[in-house]
């Protein structure tokens, strides 16, 4: 593993997790894909990437913030609700209930005891599964329907981090409903 050191650090990456073989799993890579039609700008990096724990280390070092997209399955929320999670470098542990196991806070507090420039914050969202399991190039119906809401949000969050608003890593401007059940906010049903 060529965990990067390097001084100059990147502002920000978005990586999109998942299979995009398996429905509802490749919605990470899907709201990537429309990420990048909307937004070429010199200043982001996007990967879409098929893993997570440990592996993820060497794409997140050298970036001062990193966004996260994935599928999630909590199963207490419908298919196609947005949930948000900060995670910052020592921060409480974010345990994800996905196909790729991540245990984001000890990879963050491994790569940091390894001396990788990690970001300090990584912002994850995630959109609750319906089907991971299903062997098709497309998400379901709901899921369908989250991917354009998240990719607005997303967005929105990325154009107020630019315009110096670094403070406010979180800004989540959606007004539909929002609540906390654990460590993740539900940003919309």
């Amino acid at each position: 593993m060529g965990i990067s050191t390097h001084p100059e650090r990147r502002p920000l990456l978005v990586i999109g997790l998942g299979n995009d073989l398996l429905a509802d799993d490749g919605v990470g890579i899907h709201v990537v894909r429309h990420l990048k039609e909307r937004l070429s700008r010199d200043d982001l990096a996007f990967e879409e990437l098929s893993v997570g724990g440990l592996q993820l280390l060497d794409h997140l070092a050298g970036y001062e913030r990193c966004i996260l997209v994935d599928a999630v399955v909590t199963g207490g929320s419908p298919a196609g609700t947005i949930h948000r999670f900060v995670q910052h470098a020592g921060g409480e542990s974010l345990r994800l209930s996905s196909s790729h196991h991540v245990d984001l806070s000890e990879v963050l507090a491994l790569g940091t005891m390894l001396g990788a420039d990690l970001p300090e914050t990584v912002l994850v969202y995630g959109i609750e599964a319906g089907d991971t399991t299903t062997f098709s190039e497309t998400c379901t119906d709901q899921v369908r329907k989250a991917i354009p809401r998240l990719v607005d949000l997303i967005c929105r969050d990325i154009q107020e981090n630019k315009r110096g608003c670094k403070n406010k890593t979180v800004l989540a401007t959606e007004s539909t409903a929002r609540d906390h059940r654990g460590n993740w906010e539900i940003i919309n049903h």
